[in-house]
């Protein structure tokens, strides 16, 4: 079973592209799955309307509903009565992005301004003007050539600073606190980030000051000036926030909630939890899973992923690629791998790569055939390749699985495999 809320990794989502950013137009009709991912995304609505929600807030979308959430965002988009939405969606390297930014000296501090707004709407002028960049985006995506990310990375910084443009407008008009403010010191927007990307991990104020380069007592009064928290009480805050998103949903357990948040165990969770909350996580569970329940808990299951697996299973001998299956289905490569993503949790390359380790399971298992020869039968033009996927499927070699004692269950679960292969 997945688990929600969805991760999406950047190393493992841009592999399929050769660039690490993803563009396209899609139609929605299901309700979305809740997911986070460590990379940035920018979602446009051009018609329809429905709810988005980000870390628990509700936003009314429709055409010209703009959103640019990053790793530290929980997000999902859900339609009344399966009713169609379409948008443009982006999703670009969080890292790769800050790099090519560099020469915009707001680049960061707009992403981690803690008054940053995730989402608004666009009047009639600056939806056609993003439309525009959008565009262009979307025509050197698919398109080839030289410097290629280059060109998207540059387009992608102009659609930046406009959006940094109009939220300060935004603001402006509400008498806020503009997002472009006091220019924050360096080593404060690097250590929120930091925070913000690794608060599931161990880390401490030692581990951060050294990524930013500045020794921990100066960090903390810095983060003290700018948050009003020390880094102790900004870390518990960030965890103890993410904590309430997961528990508003039914499916994730306690203990992988402690696990996907940085505490150590479930009692310091739970007193750290009522400390802050004033309550205990099963009584705020109590409370709020009931509202997401329907709308941002469930995986989105479309029937297309349905003949793309069976293709798969039927076709994976043979050295079949990502655009061969497309055209033979009759959709986009690019829909392709989003509708693999997004149902089966991995790429096109993983799962190919399970279809044919399964079926090479088998084999070792019932027959004597050279591991050689197996390796050919299940797509495999030479050894170095398949025993390169097998242990990484398997996490042994071929021949040291065939040597294994297998289980009654595993045994008959392969020869099925065979069988229906055969049949």
């Amino acid at each position: 079973m997945s688990k929600i809320p969805l991760y999406y990794k950047d190393d493992e989502f841009f592999n399929e592209f050769g660039t690490s950013c993803y563009i396209n137009y899609e139609k929605m009709v299901d309700n979305f799955p809740l997911y986070r991912h460590d990379f940035i995304e920018i979602s446009l609505i051009l018609d329809g309307e429905g709810v988005e929600i980000i870390n628990g807030q509700q936003y009314p979308i429709k055409k010209g509903h703009i959103s640019v959430t990053a790793p530290w965002h929980f997000h999902t988009i859900y339609t009344p009565m399966k009713k169609e939405i379409t948008r443009f969606i982006c999703e670009f390297s969080m890292e790769d992005y800050l790099q090519f930014a560099s020469v915009w000296e707001k680049s960061k501090e707009m992403l981690l301004h803690p008054n940053f707004q995730p989402c608004l709407t666009l009047n009639d002028e600056q939806f056609d003007e993003v439309c525009n960049i959008f565009n262009q985006m979307y025509k050197v995506f698919t398109s080839e050539g030289v410097n290629k990310q280059t060109k998207l990375y540059l387009k992608l910084l102009e659609f930046m600073m406009y959006f940094s443009e109009i939220q300060t407008r935004h603001a402006n008009k509400k008498s806020a606190k503009k997002i472009t403010g006091n220019k924050t010191n360096k080593a404060v927007l690097e250590s929120i980030r930091y925070i913000h990307k690794h608060f599931a991990d161990d880390i401490s104020i030692d581990k951060v000051s050294k990524d930013v380069g500045v020794n921990t007592r100066s960090l903390n009064e810095q983060l003290i000036g700018y948050t009003g928290q020390n880094f102790t009480s900004l870390l518990t805050n960030i965890r103890i926030r993410n904590a309430c998103i997961l528990l508003a949903l039914k499916a994730p357990t306690i203990k992988y909630i402690v696990s996907n948040t940085g505490f150590n165990s479930v009692q310091n969770f739970y007193r750290t939890f009522k400390n802050i909350k004033g309550i205990t996580p099963d009584e705020y569970r109590k409370q709020h899973w009931a509202e997401s329940e329907g709308k941002a808990g469930y995986l989105m299951q479309s029937n297309q992923v349905w003949p793309i697996l069976y293709y798969l299973h039927k076709n994976f001998m043979n050295d079949i690629t990502p655009e061969e299956v497309a055209q033979q289905l009759g959709m986009s490569v690019s829909n392709l791998h989003k509708i693999i993503k997004y149902n089966l949790m991995e790429s096109f390359t993983d799962a190919l790569r399970e279809i044919r380790i399964s079926y090479s399971c088998g084999l070792l298992i019932a027959t004597d055939n050279p591991i050689t020869q197996i390796a050919i039968e299940v797509g495999y033009n030479n050894m170095k390749a398949f025993n390169r996927a097998f242990k990484l499927q398997k996490g042994c070699p071929p021949s040291e699985y065939r040597e294994k004692e297998h289980s009654a269950e595993e045994i008959d679960e392969y020869l099925l495999l065979i069988k229906n292969r055969e049949e």
